[in-house]
């Protein structure tokens, strides 16, 4: 277990360089919120719409942008050129799994997780004040955004790995990160029936959704079935990134890199 701290130590020194692009990134943050803030205001005029407020929608949106902004595209793009250039070939050659690698590696996504926090918190409270929250509803919320990080950034791992079949796979990447976007920006009951029907059944849609609805329109039971959805979805997840890294590496062994 050392040996893979070790490894988030150094990648860690290295994120932590990029002091530019943390910048950016809480700009574009920033504009996101500021516009659906305006373009909501001037929607709404202070009614709510189908259920949700004005305010409501922005803390829902602050929550997506938050998680989609805490486990960026150059998460997979890692894991996509250490297959494509073989390094996974040469670490393989050394005592350590390459998923828990990978892991270790990702982690120092902790950093961005821990900036648009904050930021996400002061911009929210600007922008669309302060939102009532019980216990039970904080302490579902914190379960679920935690599943929802785990969620995104395995799916960014699968990603990655998806070079180990396909030498190109950023098409896949744009596939998954437009089905992210569909619930950034507007919760799931925004939608037609028939296409809340087929988005329940993607795992992407737990993502931003689950965590989004505790946080602005908490009920028990949805709750309990949003937060098992999202297990359900990371364990499926962790199964793709499991059986594609057992053939990746068996056809590394077999065929020598």
């Amino acid at each position: 277990m050392r040996k893979y701290f070790e490894i988030f130590k150094f990648n860690l020194k290295t994120e932590l360089n990029f002091k530019v692009d943390y910048f950016f990134s809480l700009l574009s943050f920033a504009v996101h919120i500021f516009v659906f803030n305006a373009l909501w205001d001037f929607i709404l005029k202070d009614k709510a719409i189908l259920g949700y407020t004005k305010n409501q929608l922005i803390w829902y949106i602050i929550v997506g942008e938050f998680i989609a902004y805490s486990i960026g595209k150059k998460n997979y793009l890692k894991v996509s050129d250490m297959i494509k250039n073989g390094d996974v070939a040469n670490l393989l050659t050394k005592p350590v799994s390459f998923i828990k690698y990978i892991f270790a590696q990702e982690a120092t996504s902790i950093i961005n997780i821990g900036v648009n926090l904050f930021f996400g918190i002061v911009f929210g409270l600007i922008m669309a004040g302060g939102i009532e929250l019980t216990f039970l509803q904080t302490l579902f919320f914190i379960i679920s955004i935690s599943i929802s990080l785990l969620i995104a950034l395995f799916l960014q791992i699968l990603i990655g790995m998806l070079a180990f079949i396909t030498e190109e796979n950023q098409s896949f990447y744009l596939i998954i990160s437009k089905a992210m976007l569909l619930l950034i920006f507007t919760p799931l009951e925004f939608f037609p029936q028939t296409v809340q029907t087929i988005l329940r059944f993607i795992p992407t849609t737990y993502i931003i959704y689950a965590p989004g609805k505790i946080l602005v329109d908490f009920d028990l039971n949805i709750g309990l079935i949003l937060i098992v959805s999202q297990v359900i979805s990371f364990v499926f997840i962790f199964m793709c990134v499991y059986l594609l890294n057992m053939k990746g590496v068996r056809n590394i062994n077999v065929n020598g890199g």
